[in-house]
């Protein structure tokens, strides 16, 4: 396991010792249940097309960090119709972009195999 998988494996760990912490040490348990995010982010920002899936995390956070603070939680949801609008104009530039790096090649049969 290399130590991107370490890393992984830990973040459930880490984000239940920073709930507690967090907890015990400022009494502030409702906001603090966001941690728990992390278990869910943190593949993804390791991964290699984290740039093309940081739009939708970025949208979710901004929902969630407005939600909490300001109580914006009802007209705020009307964001979310943005991600897809995101990737209907920008998918097609990531596809090409990534297109050649998406090739791999099998030398036993010694053809391409394009990988989705």
């Amino acid at each position: 396991m290399g130590i991107r998988g370490k890393i992984i494996a830990a973040t459930p760990f880490l984000a239940t010792i920073a709930f507690l912490t967090i907890g015990f040490t400022t009494g502030v348990w409702h906001p603090t249940w966001v941690v728990f995010f992390s278990i869910l982010i943190i593949p993804d920002i390791l991964s290699k097309n984290f740039i093309f899936k940081a739009y939708p995390i970025a949208v979710l956070a901004t929902y969630i960090t407005l939600g909490i603070t300001l109580g914006m939680w009802h007209p705020l949801w009307v964001i979310f119709l943005t991600i897809p609008v995101y990737y209907i104009f920008f998918g097609s530039i990531h596809r090409k972009r990534n297109k050649n790096k998406c090739e791999v090649i099998d030398e036993e049969k010694s053809e391409r195999i394009e990988v989705l």
